[in-house]
């Protein structure tokens, strides 16, 4: 089956508008995770900050939270798991939880 050459056409131009649209949401979204990072950056120090003049004037030694970038996203379909061991396998094993709730890996001399 054949296109009609205006039909070709009307879809040519309508791919190359999506593209151009698509490039220029793609600098868009550069620059703006190039803003929160440096908003996530900014907000550290400005925390820091606040904590140690509370604690040179008030005396108030305050714990100070820290906005990390995450290092990478987690596998959904690897982190979602029904395949419960049990403890005392688990003891065997050599699994514990760490303090962050995440699962701990030990050798088992």
């Amino acid at each position: 089956m054949f296109l009609s050459r205006n039909a070709y056409d009307d879809l040519r131009n309508e791919w190359l508008k999506a593209h151009a649209e698509c490039m220029a949401l793609s600098g868009v979204n550069a620059q703006l995770n190039a803003h929160i990072e440096w908003m996530r950056v900014r907000l550290t120090q400005l925390e820091f900050e606040r904590a140690q003049l509370l604690k040179k004037y008030m005396g108030i030694d305050i714990p100070t939270p820290t906005f990390d970038a995450p290092d990478d996203h987690p596998d959904p379909n690897q982190v979602i798991g029904f395949n419960d061991v049990g403890d005392t396998e688990a003891d065997k094993l050599g699994i514990t939880w760490a303090a962050d709730g995440t699962l701990k890996y030990n050798e088992k001399q």
